[in-house]
């Protein structure tokens, strides 16, 4: 019978990208990281009696109680980011990373049934969420020592959760984004926990100069004693940049 339940999914960011062989470690970091997570915001039991928890080959769609919800919302990620933060350092040593993009949505599924459970539009609405841009982009254009979680709730989850009041965080913490993938094409709200940016080189014209030198438009002047430069001329010793 179909019932009102969260769907939440979870995809690792490069799974792919490591050695087969330690595909299988890394599915049951997954796991490890979510049932700290869900034990760390009192959902310990709802986790362990979840019916359906299914692989999706490089991460996983769970079905939860809706009351649950609430605590999927916040603190959930902010314990993700924490419980996979721990296992960084673990991993980094066997040469392994483990970033988490995850997907909240809200709809009829039945969890239960014998033959396809957990089968429904819900379903399909969260993997999309999950697979979206957006999604992707925030932890792909993020410090990886740094955020180690990247959270979509869908416009439902949104609507009817954080902006109706039921949960801790405020509207202003999440980030309207287009969630389109296929034929999909809807509005989702991005929160990223513990949030930074990639490291970008400064172009060689802002780089510091040397101790002594000073740089003026690309030109460097250098050398002891009084150096002007007024106009196109430059009295002292210098050099191009």
């Amino acid at each position: 019978m179909e019932k009102y339940r969260a769907l939440l999914t979870v995809d690792a960011e490069k799974f792919s990208a490591h050695r087969d062989a330690d595909l299988p470690h890394l599915h049951m970091e997954i796991r490890r990281a979510l049932a700290a997570a869900c034990t760390a915001c009192g959902l310990a039991e709802a986790w362990e009696s979840a019916r359906f928890k299914e692989s999706t080959g490089d991460g996983i769609l769970v079905v939860l109680p809706a009351e649950t919800i609430p605590a999927l919302v916040e603190p959930f990620p902010t314990r993700l980011q924490e419980a996979l933060a721990e296992a960084a350092p673990g991993l980094r040593a066997r040469g392994l990373r483990l970033r988490l993009r995850a997907a909240l949505h809200v709809g009829l599924v039945d969890d239960e049934r014998e033959e396809a459970p957990g089968i429904s539009a819900a379903a399909v609405t969260v993997c999309r969420l999950g697979d979206s841009e957006p999604l992707r982009d925030a932890l792909a254009g993020s410090d990886p020592d740094v955020t180690f979680v990247a959270f979509l709730l869908s416009d439902e989850v949104f609507r009817h959760y954080v902006a109706a009041g039921r949960t801790a965080l405020h509207e202003s913490q999440f980030t309207r984004v287009r969630a389109v993938v296929k034929q999909f094409s809807e509005s989702a709200y991005l929160r990223v926990p513990v949030p930074s940016a990639v490291a970008v080189p400064l172009p060689e014209a802002d780089l510091p100069v040397r101790g002594g030198e000073i740089s003026i438009s690309g030109v460097t002047i250098n050398g002891r004693g009084s150096r002007n430069a007024f106009g196109n001329t430059v009295n002292g010793d210098f050099r191009m940049g």
